[in-house]
């Protein structure tokens, strides 16, 4: 395999966007996969140039240039600035590799204005498509792996990328993003993870790239990417507990309220959980989630709104997640990053 030169652009937002929220938090939302992306190349011997798109840089001038191949990441919100992108690219001979989550729904789109469109990714997968680095015109190739990696690099193997994003701001929150299961025990059909068996990450690695993060952040903020952060709950909470000081480490997550029981609260606060996103998902299905069984309108809104309650008496931040559901039980959300 000949050496290339890599690009990997992250889209964080979908516009120039100037405004504090921005400066303050946007490089906080890097995408795990395209640093795994960026990992995988390097170690097939490739040198790579890695970038995050925060609404504050300009596409034209900052862009990863001289480049023989780039991958982009992208949300649906992003895709037409990821299609013009790459269009740039590929007049200048480049060739364009699409992930994320507008690539596993829209691929039959997505293969228009890319030479790769790539859904479920792992090692193998990205490395058949650096071996092949080859124009795919006028409709592009769409590929995915058979199953979701059971292994990505840590946070140990990604902290030069992720030391990378940090540069983007100057403020004190400085959030690392981990992840610790693929898949969905779930069967939601708005999911684009519904499909995916759920599967926990090497617990071993999880501890290790806690107390790593302990060694360059004093006071981390670790924010887990997992969909629902806890399935496995006390696998989980010893993993944290195990690797580094109680409270050492604040967490965000998100999570299932069916997952929030009250004693989980309290061994979270205990653990320095900080913020859940738990997902309510429909005011008329999805029970089993919500934890609230067969009860649909105002009946669910009060149960809801009574565990939102309790959430709020030990975790700090709690932002409720509502999927769009134009009709019953037939609904649409953004998805998570990918894998």
């Amino acid at each position: 395999m000949r050496k290339l030169k890599i690009g990997i652009i992250d889209f964080i937002t979908k516009s120039p966007n100037h405004s504090i929220w921005a400066r303050v938090m946007h490089a906080n939302f890097m995408g795990i996969m395209p640093q795994v992306i960026a990992k995988w190349s390097e170690d097939a011997g490739h040198d790579v140039q890695y970038f995050i798109f925060t609404g504050l840089e300009d596409l034209a001038k900052d862009a990863p240039r001289d480049v023989d191949m780039v991958f982009i990441n992208a949300f649906t919100q992003s895709a037409i600035q990821a299609y013009a992108l790459s269009a740039k690219y590929r007049s200048e001979g480049v060739v364009t590799a699409l992930g994320g989550p507008h690539a596993r729904c829209y691929p039959e789109d997505a293969v228009k204005y890319f030479d790769y469109v790539m859904g479920i990714t792992d090692e193998e997968l990205c490395r058949d498509v650096l071996e092949d680095c080859r124009p795919h015109r006028p409709v592009g190739v769409s590929l995915s792996a058979k199953s979701s990696p059971k292994y990505l690099p840590g946070v140990r193997e990604r902290w030069k990328f992720i030391s990378k994003a940090h540069e983007k701001t100057t403020f004190l929150i400085k959030v690392v993003p981990m992840i610790g299961s693929l898949g969905c025990p779930y069967t939601c059909s708005f999911c684009i993870d519904a499909n995916e068996p759920y599967q926990p990450l090497d617990f071993e690695l999880m501890k290790d790239d806690l107390r790593f993060v302990l060694t360059k952040i004093k006071r981390p903020v670790v924010s887990w990417y997992d969909p629902n952060f806890g399935v496995r709950f006390e696998d989980y909470m010893n993993v944290i507990e195990e690797a580094v000081p109680i409270n050492s480490i604040d967490f965000i997550a998100e999570s299932s309220l069916s997952l929030l029981s009250e004693p989980h609260l309290k061994r979270l606060r205990q653990n320095g959980f900080q913020a859940v996103l738990p997902g309510i998902e429909s005011w008329f299905d999805m029970g089993n989630k919500s934890k609230t069984g067969a009860k649909q309108g105002m009946d669910k809104v009060k149960v809801v709104s009574e565990h939102i309650n309790q959430i709020l008496s030990y975790i700090p931040y709690v932002q409720t997640n509502f999927p769009r559901i134009p009709e019953r039980g037939k609904g649409s959300r953004v998805p998570v990053p990918f894998p």
